[in-house]
């Protein structure tokens, strides 16, 4: 049986990286809330350090897929003043439902919103369906769009504190090789990825699957690596989703 492990990668590239245990499903991937909670905790906390070490550095913070941005506010207001004052924080959301409530969080900190959507080639106006599937129902929409990799050129570049979290619903495995060949994905100091392979095909979940496992590699390639990785596979988004190919043996 094949058998993967999730975890928080090392905070610095000398420091080998701890790691939560697997999971015995159909891809192994799975991590508890609490343990997402944990390394999520961990990583936010290396980022504050990373600010702190440097009275002069200015900190990005960029949400994509931003949700009703509780992730975010949490994040600003968990932060020393000091540090706080010292970190730009952009939003990137789709859904229309959630500008009051991001629009609040741009009043409270004054970051920078966004209502559009990221994709990999930045199209100017994209279709978009709102709740999707997991709501049982949907309602299309056109939304703007534009290019992440080009976003995050232009906002983390030279940073030396930039934290990333991308939470996009299954579309990351579209983003990320976008990303990565764009180098984008060697800006951000820390990474805050969740993975949904239950929203992929299943005829692309094994490239996706590989995708997920090569990345830290795939990261150790970059001129100066991230600092900080968590990998969210919470299990109710990853856990016994079927993948051809890795079927066992009848």
């Amino acid at each position: 049986m094949l058998r993967l492990f999730v975890g928080l990668a090392a905070f610095t590239s000398t420091i080998p990286a701890r790691r939560f245990g697997g999971h015995d499903g159909a891809t192994g991937l799975a991590i508890d809330k609490e343990a997402v909670k944990t390394a999520g905790g961990a990583l936010v906390a290396a980022f504050e350090s990373c600010l702190g070490a440097d009275p002069s550095a200015i900190g990005v913070v960029l949400d994509v897929g931003a949700n009703d941005g509780r992730w975010s506010a949490k994040l600003m207001t968990s932060m020393a003043a000091s540090v706080r004052r010292r970190t730009r924080l952009l939003m990137f959301e789709p859904q229309p439902r959630f500008v009051n409530a991001l629009a609040a969080i741009t009043n409270r900190f004054e970051p920078s919103l966004a209502g559009g959507r990221v994709d990999a080639g930045g199209q100017p106006d994209v279709p978009f369906s709102e709740n999707a599937r997991r709501f049982g129902r949907s309602k299309a929409i056109t939304i703007r769009s534009v290019d992440l990799a080009r976003l995050m050129w232009d906002k983390l570049a030279g940073k030396s504190c930039a934290l990333l979290k991308l939470d996009v619903e299954g579309a990351e495995y579209r983003l990320i090789p976008h990303l990565l060949v764009t180098g984008a994905l060697c800006l951000p100091t820390h990474l805050l990825l969740e993975w949904h392979l239950n929203s992929v095909p299943e005829r692309e979940r094994l490239a996706a699957l590989a995708q997920r496992l090569s990345l830290p590699a795939a990261l150790d390639a970059c001129a100066t690596p991230p600092r900080a990785l968590v990998n969210d596979d919470e299990a109710q988004n990853n856990l016994y989703t079927r993948v051809p190919g890795l079927d066992p043996p009848r």
